[in-house]
């Protein structure tokens, strides 16, 4: 399998969306927790769509604004990929990655909402 990133820039993506999800999930039990209203509620797409699109990149090892741009990481930095076939093949897989991205994102926030809804969260008064 072909990367266009290296195994620090997979790490960091990795982390970036393991930091995204817990951001989403603490935001969603906060909004859950003061009653917020439900399209306050789907504000947490944001967050979850970085956190998949990010984690999907670390998986995948493909960085997906590298991949439009035609480029690829290299110990001293980016390069252009001079390999045309190649080229277009990290902009295939870049774009399936951010159709899996949004669709997984919409999904979890669909859950999370109404996970949010059928448990009765409140703060004691």
């Amino acid at each position: 399998m072909q990367h266009n990133i290296g195994p620090d820039g997979i790490r960091i993506r990795a982390f970036l969306g393991v930091l995204f999800f817990v951001f989403a999930f603490g935001m969603m039990a906060l909004l859950t927790v003061v009653g917020a209203p439900l399209p306050f509620r789907m504000g947490t797409f944001l967050p979850i769509w970085i956190g998949t699109l990010s984690l999907l990149q670390a998986m995948t090892g493909t960085c997906v604004f590298l991949a439009g741009r035609g480029a690829c990481t290299t110990e001293m930095g980016s390069r252009r990929i001079d390999d045309e076939d190649l080229r277009k093949y990290f902009v295939r897989r870049s774009s399936r990655i951010h159709l899996q991205a949004l669709a997984s994102a919409l999904v979890l926030t669909l859950l999370l909402v109404l996970l949010s809804v059928l448990i009765p969260w409140r703060v004691p008064v």
